[in-house]
Order: structure tokens, then C-alpha cells, then sequence
């Protein structure tokens, strides 16, 4: 039964449902329909509207496309009207700035610089299109505010690039050697910077060249010019750096090493190097008596010293003044340029800078090379020019490292551009030696009366002695020297020891060709009448010769090449010496004779025979004759060396003094006069005393 129930009851409810979803249905048909008539109506509505857009649209279009047309158009009028108001600028440009560029930059330079790039500006546009006319116009102008430009640079250049005087010259080199401090702030600051301004908007305008050329010109002629008033001022006013001083003694003094380093001595220093240079020969205590007047020097006694002063190298220490002035003015010059011009352009424009006073420079060189080339007696007079020229090159090798610095990051070439003057004087020096070899060789002044030291001697003795002062200088030029004489076309800079090796070489040269020319001179004596003047004459020169060598470094200098070269000479004295010694023949042959006689007729201690009494007094005769005619010779003959005097009178004695005195012995005491006095005029003691007095002049 409750199974029936349950049955009934889902039955019912199921119906419940049933009619619910029925009614439901109902309603969504409904809503069906309502949304069926609502959405015929949008649509209709909708379609309505789409047709109303179209007929918008085809109104609207064209109207658009018309508006974008004439925008476009209004845009290309504005850009047209641009570009006609920049063209008409580049056409107007000229009657714009003509006053202003015209009158130059004054003291506006920032504006008058902006003023010339529109300038610019203009040239490069009308280079793109075919306006001669203003093309040129304009282009006339910029060149004209270039060129006013340049005046600028140039009013403040040739503002500090008047010349210096003499005075202010000097007191910069002493500035220079003092301080290393150039004056460079005597540009003001202001115009500095104006001109470094300036240079550099040419540079980056492409036109550094005309501007370097303008600024180095003007600078290298105030260099040059201040040169010019310097050596005015030094011909006029002979300023010297310090006189130079020979001393030479005598072959007999005590003996001092000569040495560069050693007789250089140096007092005062101003404009440089300067100073009295002193050389002191190796010599004895007395001097060549009777040496001719020809040294041409002014000279000075003291004791039995001779000091030689001369000024013929006034013009060389002129020379060293104004290579001191060259030096200080490019020092200054070159420190300026680090406050005007960028460093790239700095070595560019020293460079061109330093051309005219270097061709001012180069012109005084010649002259001063070629003057002192035509001296005569290079020997003599003329030699203290000569070593002029090796201390104006001692100058040039000690200023090397300051050229160098002066040039700094040029190149090698550059650097070495100096070394045109130095080459200048290396030759002029190279030919001075030449010249003074042949002054040797063609020297054709007399022997010496007396048979006294010729003065070719000893001017070339003074001459070896005070080229070493500059023995730095004079290896370099001897061996140049060599090398010319070899015909090598290249020089090659030589070691030290070459150096001196080559030195050595043409003091050697020097020596023999005087050896060569005393034995000419020699031939000039009447040597049948009188050999022993022709010996004396040898003797004199070969003694001081060996004298001035003995302990000197000319002799080690020019035993690198010649060791042999005082052993000859020694020979040549004693072979000299040997020859005077024959100036006692005929009292030898006199006093040979009497023995002879005696040996053969054995003469008698009591009374002689007459003949034997006639022998004898003609003996004594010839004896006194023959000392007679000794001492006659020896008033004619010089010997000015004591140790030279003494050693031919000690050469006499032992040659004749043992024999005499035999003869004196053995005949002077016979019977074979009655006037003795006047046949026996000289016993071994006076015999012996007047050979000491020979060569004295006082007999």
C-alpha cells in the first residue's frame, strides 16, 4: 500500500513539473517574439543609419581630401618663404657686414670671428650654385676679414717683434745663463691669448700655413735683425770675451804635462764661455837670443819669460757673442710659442722661424772663415784666429744637448739643422791646417843669424801647444783632415783614440816638414867657408825641438802614429854634434903635426936647432891661430840654451884639452924664443877658460 502511495505521489509531482516548464516555455516563446520584432526593428534602424553615413561620407571625403591639399600646399609655401629668407640672407650678407668686416675685429674678436663663419657659410653656398656675381662679392669680402685678420695678427706680433738692442740682447743671454728663465711674459697675457685665438681659428679653418709663415717671418726677422745691432755694436766697440795669452819659455825651465784641461783657465763668465786662456809650454830659463822681430806680437819680459797678446780673435769671440745671443733669442722665442700655437704646430713653426737668422748666421760664418783663411803667418800673427775657429766649434759641441732641446719633437733632420754652421767652421778649420802645412813646406825666410832657433820653430812648437787647448776639437778636425787627405769622400765620426791618432798624424806631418825645411835652410850658409855655422844652426833647432817635446803631450800624441820620432831627432843631434865638433880640426892637426915632428926628430930639452926653434914657434902659431879663429867663430855664432852651451863646451874639452895639455907640456917649456909672450899666448887653464866663455858674446 505504501508502495502505491509513493507512486501517486511521484506522478503528481512529476505533473507539477511538467506544467511549470510548460509555462516556462511559454514565456521564452514570448520573449522569442519580442526580440524577433525588437531586432527587425534595429536592423531596420541600423540600415537606415548606414545609408544616412554614406551619404555622409560622400560629402565629407572630398572635403577632406581638399584640406589635406591645402595644408600641404601652406607647408611648402612656409618652407619656400624659409628657404627665400636664407637665400635673400646670403645675398644680403655682403651689405651687412662689409662695415663691419671692412674695419676688422678691434676689441670685439668673438663676434668678428662668428661674423666671418656666416661669411663662410655664404662662400660654400654660392660655390654650390651658378651666381657668379655675388659669389665673387662674397668671397672679396671674406678674403678681406681674413686678411684683417691677419693684420691683427700681425699688429700684435711686430707689436713685440721690434729688435733688441745690443744692451737688452746681452742681458737676456746673462738672464738665459743665470736664471734658465727666457722672458716670455714680455708679451702681455691678453695678447697672447687674442694670437693663440686667432691662430687657431686658422688652423681649424684651414689656413694655419699663411699664418705660420706671417708669424715666423716677422719673429725670424726680429732675431735676425737683433744680430745684426749686435755685431754693429761689437765691430764698433771691439767687445772681446777675454784676450788670449801665450806663455812660452825656453827649453830649460822645469818641465810642465800641457793638457787642455790643465792650461785653460777661465776668469769671469759672461755672454757664455769666457775667459783667458792660458797656455804654458814645457821650456828652459832662457829664450832664443836674437830671434827675429817677424813674431809680430806684442811682447812682455819678465825674467826669461815671453808673453805673446795678440787680438787677432776679436772677431771669432764676436762670433762665440753672437751665437751666445742666437741661442738666448731662440730659447725665448721657442718658450713663447708654447703660449701662443697648439703644440702640433709649435716644432712646425721654430722650424721656419729659426730660418733667417740661421741664413744671417751662415752669411757671417763665410765671412769670418774666409777672412781668417786669407790671413797670412797662420803660424804667427795669425794663428790666435785660427784657434778662434776650434773654440767656436768647442762652442758648437758643447751646445749640441741645447739645440736639441730647442728643436725637441722635430725630427733628426731638423734637430740637426745646426749643424750647417758647425760644418761651416770644420772646413774653414780643415783648411787652416792645410794651409799652415804648406806655410812649412813654402816657407822661405832665411836661417837664423848665428845659427840661431829659427822662428819657424818655435812658431810651430806654440802652435801644436796651444791647439791643445782644444783637443776636443782638434781630433774631430784632424781627423777630417786625414779623412780628405785619404780622399774619402763620407766621414765617419771617429773613437777618441783615432782622434788622437790623428792629431798625432798631422803633428808628425808638421815636424817633418820643418825638419825638411831647416835642412833647405841650411844650404843658404856658405858651409865651405863655415860648416860648423850650418851644424850650430841644427843643433840649436833640434835641441829646442826636443826640449819643448820632452814631457809634453804632443810628443805621447804623436807617439800613437810615430813612435819612433824622438830617437831620430836624437840622432840627428848627436850626428849635428859631431859636425860641430870639427870646428877643432885645425888645432888638432896643429898640435898632431908638432908631435909628429918631435916623434921624428926627437927635439932637445937644452938648445934646439934652428930648425927645430922655427918649427916650433910656426906651431905655436898655428895653435893661437886656430883658438884664435874658435873664438872668432864663437862671437859669431848664438847658442841660447845653457844645457846646450855646456854640452858643446864640454864636447870641445874632451876632445881637445888632454891633447893640448900634452902638447903644452912637452914644447912650452923649451928654449925656442926669446919673446915667449907672443908665441905662448895660451896655457891649458886659459885654453880651457875660453872654451867656457864660448857662445857668451862677451869675449
Amino acid at each position: 500500500m505504501t508502495g502505491a502511495n509513493d507512486s501517486m505521489t511521484n506522478i503528481r509531482t512529476s505533473e507539477i513539473k511538467l506544467q511549470e516548464e510548460k509555462r516556462r516555455l511559454t514565456l521564452l516563446q514570448e520573449s522569442l517574439s519580442r526580440s524577433n520584432a525588437l531586432t527587425s526593428g534595429m536592423v531596420s534602424t541600423l540600415d537606415n543609419f548606414e545609408r544616412k553615413l554614406q551619404s555622409l561620407d560622400e560629402l565629407v571625403t572630398p572635403v577632406y581630401e581638399a584640406t589635406n591639399e591645402l595644408r600641404l600646399l601652406l607647408n611648402n609655401v612656409d618652407q619656400s618663404l624659409s628657404l627665400v629668407d636664407s637665400v635673400l640672407h646670403y645675398y644680403d650678407i655682403c651689405g651687412e657686414l662689409t662695415p663691419t668686416v671692412s674695419s676688422g675685429p678691434g676689441g670685439n674678436l668673438t663676434d668678428y670671428l662668428a661674423e666671418l663663419d656666416r661669411l663662410e657659410d655664404a662662400v660654400k653656398y654660392f660655390k654650390r650654385v651658378t651666381a657668379v656675381a655675388e659669389r665673387e662679392r662674397v668671397t672679396e669680402l671674406y678674403d678681406i676679414g681674413r686678411k684683417r685678420l691677419v693684420d691683427e695678427t700681425d699688429k700684435l706680433i711686430l707689436r713685440y717683434a721690434n729688435p733688441l738692442s745690443p744692451k737688452e740682447v746681452m742681458e737676456l743671454c746673462e738672464s738665459v745663463t743665470t736664471t734658465n728663465n727666457s722672458d716670455i711674459h714680455s708679451m702681455q697675457e691678453a695678447d697672447m691669448a687674442t694670437l693663440r685665438t686667432i691662430i687657431e681659428w686658422f688652423s681649424s679653418h684651414g689656413f694655419r700655413q699663411g699664418l705660420i709663415d706671417s708669424y715666423a717671418t716677422k719673429r725670424g726677422t726680429m732675431i735676425r735683425r737683433s744680430l745684426q745691432l749686435l755685431e754693429e755694436h761689437l765691430r764698433k766697440h771691439s767687445i772681446r770675451r777675454g784676450s788670449t795669452n801665450l806663455l812660452t819659455t825656453s827649453p830649460n825651465m822645469s818641465h810642465h804635462g800641457l793638457s787642455g784641461s790643465d792650461t785653460l783657465r777661465k776668469q769671469g763668465r759672461k755672454l757664455g764661455e769666457m775667459g783667458r786662456r792660458l797656455i804654458r809650454s814645457p821650456a828652459a830659463n832662457t829664450l832664443p837670443r836674437g830671434m827675429s822681430s817677424s813674431l809680430s806680437c806684442s811682447t812682455t819680459g819678465t825674467d826669461d819669460v815671453l808673453m805673446f797678446e795678440s787680438s787677432d780673435d776679436s772677431e771669432t769671440n764676436n762670433y762665440k757673442l753672437l751665437l751666445d745671443a742666437f741661442i738666448a733669442l731662440l730659447q725665448r722665442n721657442r718658450d713663447l710659442l708654447n703660449y701662443v700655437f697648439p703644440k702640433e704646430l709649435q716644432s712646425l713653426v721654430f722650424t721656419k722661424l729659426i730660418e733667417l737668422p740661421l741664413v744671417y748666421m751662415r752669411e757671417e760664418a763665410l765671412v769670418l772663415c774666409e777672412s781668417i783663411q786669407r790671413l797670412p803667418h797662420k803660424l804667427d800673427t795669425g794663428k790666435f784666429a785660427v784657434y778662434g775657429i776650434f773654440s767656436i766649434l768647442k762652442w758648437f759641441l758643447k751646445s749640441r744637448p741645447i739645440f736639441s732641446r730647442l728643436f725637441q719633437e722635430s725630427d733628426i733632420a731638423r734637430r740637426q739643422q745646426f749643424t750647417t754652421l758647425s760644418a761651416t767652421f770644420e772646413q774653414s778649420a780643415v783648411t787652416c791646417l792645410h794651409e799652415i802645412l804648406d806655410e812649412i813646406r813654402l816657407d822661405s825666410s832665411p836661417p837664423s843669424q848665428g845659427g840661431n832657433v829659427h822662428p819657424l820653430t818655435s812658431h810651430i812648437l806654440a802652435f801644436m801647444e796651444g791647439l791643445l787647448a782644444y783637443e776636443d776639437t782638434a781630433t774631430i778636425i784632424a781627423s777630417l783632415y786625414v779623412e780628405q787627405e785619404q780622399n774619402i769622400d763620407t766621414f765617419i765620426p771617429s773613437s777618441n783614440d783615432k782622434g788622437l791618432y790623428d792629431l798625432g798624424t798631422y803633428f808628425a806631418q808638421l815636424v817633418r816638414w820643418l825638419h825638411t825645411n831647416l835642412s833647405k835652410k841650411t844650404d843658404s850658409y856658405m858651409s865651405r867657408q863655415d860648416p860648423t855655422l850650418r851644424s850650430i844652426f841644427l843643433l840649436n833647432n833640434v835641441n829646442y825641438l826636443l826640449k819643448r817635446l820632452e814631457n809634453s803631450p804632443i810628443l805621447t800624441i804623436i807617439h800613437r802614429c810615430q813612435s819612433d820620432l824622438k830617437s831620430k831627432y836624437e840622432e840627428d843631434f848627436q850626428a849635428s854634434l859631431k859636425d860641430y865638433t870639427r870646428c877643432y880640426t885645425p888645432l888638432i892637426i896643429a898640435i898632431q903635426q908638432m908631435l909628429e915632428y918631435d916623434n921624428g926628430n926627437r927635439l932637445s930639452d937644452g938648445k934646439l936647432r934652428d930648425r927645430d926653434r922655427e918649427q916650433l914657434k910656426e906651431s905655436f902659431s898655428s895653435i893661437n891661430t886656430a883658438i884664435d879663429n874658435l873664438r872668432q867663430q864663437c862671437q859669431e855664432y848664438i847658442v841660447s840654451d845653457v844645457d846646450l852651451r855646456d854640452c858643446l863646451r864640454n864636447e870641445g874639452k874632451k876632445l881637445i884639452m888632454e891633447m893640448f895639455k900634452t902638447y903644452y907640456n912637452k914644447f912650452a917649456n923649451k928654449d925656442f924664443t926669446k919673446h915667449r909672450e907672443k908665441y905662448i899666448r895660451y896655457d891649458p887653464a886659459i885654453l880651457e877658460l875660453t872654451i867656457d866663455n864660448f857662445f857668451e858674446h862677451r869675449l
